[in-house]
């Protein structure tokens, strides 16, 4: 729900990605996920739950959820009722993204020492779960310290929503493993043969924390945009390589900003556009659904998560692309996978 274009409103942003939610429900998508941040125009949304619970009214079958709640940022015991309540309002459609965010300017504007971040995601993560599974909290630890407390919108306590967990800190990734929660990763801009050194390294501690890493679930996001048009694929590269320097903007404590608009700035070792061409997942049908093949060969995922609105690509285009890949890019994944005897493709 990023705003690049100062001449888009963010009343055109939220309507968009609504559209684009009906449609990957109409397409066959599994879970439509919404993102956290603050205070630039990296994204508009500062609460995906508020966004869950809009888009609950508007679909009937797509699961919906954050991807991710930043945990330091929210006092557990009013995002515990929030995640519960989110639950009902979806009538069971609910997922639930857990994360420790990583922006150095979140972090100080809410007054939360970054070096804690994994502790308090974690600490948070429990009175989450004991809330939810139990329907009261009664907690004591490091950060908070929480009297008997019961929640009247789960007062019998129910299972625990599927959880994804988008961090490879190595606490965070064995307390994933022994509930057998799903692991989130970006694919980023690197290529595949980063990506799959990053996932060999979450296997390992999935592995060191008991877990089996041939059965590891693993969520894996990749920038997808399904076009015809040469110069738009290289429009929609441009977009990914604003996506790659503002995420390195937004790593550094005072982001060089212009009211709420991040400057972007060439990086350090910036390649050329080709290379942000070559390891997106941008042109016609045929060929994104080879290079996915390919990637699910070798990630082996058991989620593909599709970031498909990129900030700077209009309205149209994006419902458009969305549309292609549901009605031509999946079929062919599809028959692709079905060739295997373990299918790779849980969701998307």
């Amino acid at each position: 729900m990023g705003l690049y274009d100062r001449n888009t409103s963010p009343d055109s942003v939220l309507r968009t990605t609504v559209d684009a939610v009906c449609m990957a429900e109409d397409l066959g998508f599994d879970i439509a996920w919404f993102a956290e941040h603050h205070f630039t125009n990296h994204s508009i949304c500062p609460s995906p739950l508020l966004m869950v619970a809009h888009c609950a009214t508007q679909t009937k079958r797509i699961r919906l959820g954050p991807a991710v709640l930043a945990l330091p940022f929210h006092n557990p015991l009013r995002v515990v009722q929030e995640i519960a309540f989110s639950e009902l309002l979806t009538r069971g459609r609910f997922a639930l993204g857990l994360g420790s965010g990583y922006q150095p300017y979140e972090f100080n504007r809410f007054r939360i020492i970054p070096e804690n971040k994994h502790r308090m995601m974690l600490e948070a993560w429990d009175i989450i779960e004991q809330g939810l599974k139990i329907g009261s909290i009664n907690y004591s630890g490091e950060f908070y310290e929480i009297a008997r407390t019961d929640l009247p919108m789960r007062p019998f306590g129910l299972a625990m929503p599927e959880i994804f967990v988008a961090t490879s800190h190595p606490d965070a990734v064995a307390r994933a493993a022994r509930g057998n929660h799903t692991v989130f990763m970006s694919f980023g801009h690197r290529g595949l043969a980063a990506a799959a050194a990053f996932r060999k390294s979450i296997a390992e501690r999935w592995q060191a924390a008991g877990g089996d890493p041939d059965t590891m679930p693993l969520g894996v996001q990749r920038y997808v945009y399904v076009t015809d048009d040469a110069d738009d694929a290289r429009h929609a590269a441009r977009c990914v390589r604003d996506l790659a320097r503002a995420a390195v903007t937004l790593n550094t404590p005072s982001p060089s900003k212009d009211g709420p608009f991040l400057r972007l700035m060439p990086l350090n070792d910036e390649p050329p556009l080709d290379d942000f061409l070559d390891n997106a997942i941008i042109g016609p049908a045929n060929y994104c659904a080879d290079l996915l093949h390919q990637e699910l060969e070798t990630l082996k995922p058991t989620h593909l998560s599709c970031f498909m609105g990129f900030a700077g690509i209009g309205r149209h285009e994006t419902l458009a692309s969305i549309e292609r890949f549901g009605c031509d890019v999946v079929p062919q994944l599809g028959t692709m996978i079905e060739l295997r005897s373990d299918p790779l493709l849980g969701a998307a």
